[in-house]
């Protein structure tokens, strides 16, 4: 097969939109990856896909960890499989440098969450100028619903019902839709919001949540939002926008939610992903125990 990176990504990107129906986010991904993968491997004068051995695919993998979590890296390597897999089944005749690639193995990570009081301490620092509502409203409903960042941008005025107390979320991952309760404190925030939105956002405008340009809400802001907030307070700078989710599903169990529960109200199709958090409440437990009870032995 002597198909170019252009080509070989084109017909790629074809296959995963037109006959697999990915979603536009995981189609994104997919392709955000094997850009890099490919200028990579053009710079080291593999014009072609035919070109890559293990040994090439090796020396990214191990480059690309350096600056990565093992999260994107075992995402890209998933990426890379799939692109693989794909040009084999194109032609026969292709070699697959993944079928005998091994990665060494990944850390396990619990995701970094926060106490209540580190929540309560964000929310509170936030003014009453039209930025901080925005702000302060921004991560509480990111936090009281769970959300992803994205599903967050995503949301419409449409999205949000004050009376009844809920928010659907329309575009989580694999654009599965899902209903989340959201609190009354939450809903006087967002109502104190709205008077803020007004003066910003056309009546046209669909997003919920807008900047002060009154254009909807990007990934960015929030994350941007969150960086600044975190260094302001001096808190652990590894918090991000998922930090909130991950704080909301671990508050949830502690109060004595199912986990099967959570998992709905998550977004996750599978119980395995949300069996994360009851690690950290096991971890929770062995830090508080080893805290109280310091090594018996000493005693003795």
């Amino acid at each position: 097969m002597d198909l170019n990176w252009e080509e070989a990504l084109n017909q790629f990107e074809i296959e995963i939109k037109v006959v697999a129906h990915k979603s536009m986010r995981t189609v994104e991904s997919y392709m955000n990856d094997l850009m890099t993968y490919a200028l990579y491997m053009d710079q080291k004068g593999k014009h072609c896909p035919a070109l890559v051995n293990v040994v090439d695919l090796d020396q990214f993998i191990n480059g690309y960890r350096k600056g990565h979590a093992s999260s994107s890296c075992a995402r890209m390597l998933s990426s890379i499989r799939s692109f693989h897999r794909f040009l084999c089944l194109k032609d026969e005749s292709f070699k697959d440098p993944t079928l005998h690639f091994k990665q060494s193995g990944t850390t396990k990570h619990l995701p970094v969450y926060m106490s209540k009081e580190q929540i309560e301490l964000i929310l509170d620092s936030f003014g009453k100028d039209d930025y901080d509502v925005l702000g302060k409203t921004v991560l509480e409903t990111l936090y009281a619903c769970g959300l992803r960042v994205s599903e967050l941008c995503a949301l419409n005025m449409n999205d949000i019902r004050l009376a009844e107390r809920r928010l659907t979320v329309r575009h989580g991952k694999g654009e599965k839709e899902r209903i989340v309760p959201v609190a009354k404190e939450t809903i006087d925030q967002i109502q104190q919001y709205f008077f803020v939105r007004k003066r910003y956002a056309s009546e046209k405008e669909r997003a919920l949540f807008v900047n002060l340009r009154g254009n909807r809400l990007t990934r960015q802001f929030v994350h941007t939002l969150i960086k600044k907030k975190v260094n302001e307070l001096g808190l652990d700078p590894q918090i991000s926008a998922h930090s909130f989710r991950h704080s909301f599903a671990s508050h949830l169990l502690d109060g004595g939610a199912d986990l099967r529960i959570v998992q709905e109200l998550l977004g996750h199709s599978d119980i395995k992903t949300t069996q994360i958090y009851t690690h950290i409440q096991n971890k929770r437990l062995s830090d508080a125990y080893e805290k109280f009870f310091p090594d018996l032995d000493e005693e003795e």
